[in-house]
């Protein structure tokens, strides 16, 4: 797991402003209860590396539209996942990957994250930055 420096940490809004803002970039809300959760990025195809924001519930639940809530420190992330799994089932795909890894636990739950994911997650936060600031 690597952390991104940025201004967005602090940064409130309401899940609705968040979630209309980002959906469009590609990010949906994962790994969430009613208090916190995340807005996530998948950023390989392979769906092994994600930028990750966390979100903290100020007011309200996290799944309603008028939700208040606080973004926290982005990080970009790699889980790496049993290769051959597509093979059980018949078939390879970039989708059938993914989503075989989404239900299989990962080997490696925080791997090293290559420069490049870093550099890419980066660029996409100093967006965000612009668009928030």
């Amino acid at each position: 797991m690597k952390t991104i420096q940025s201004s967005l940490p602090g940064t409130r809004g309401t899940y609705g402003f968040f979630r209309e803002a980002l959906e469009p970039a590609g990010f949906t809300l994962a790994n969430w209860d009613y208090n916190e959760g995340y807005l996530d990025k998948k950023l390989d195809e392979a769906g092994m590396v994600y930028l990750r924001i966390p979100v903290q519930v100020q007011e309200g639940e996290l799944d309603s539209e008028d939700a208040r809530l606080e973004l926290g420190t982005p990080f970009v992330l790699k889980h790496v996942y049993r290769e051959g799994v597509e093979a059980d089932i018949g078939y390879y795909s970039a989708v059938a990957s993914a989503a075989m890894n989404q239900f299989q636990e990962p080997i490696d739950k925080d791997a090293a994250v290559e420069d490049h994911w870093v550099r890419k997650a980066e660029i996409m936060i100093r967006e965000m930055e612009g668009r928030f600031a």
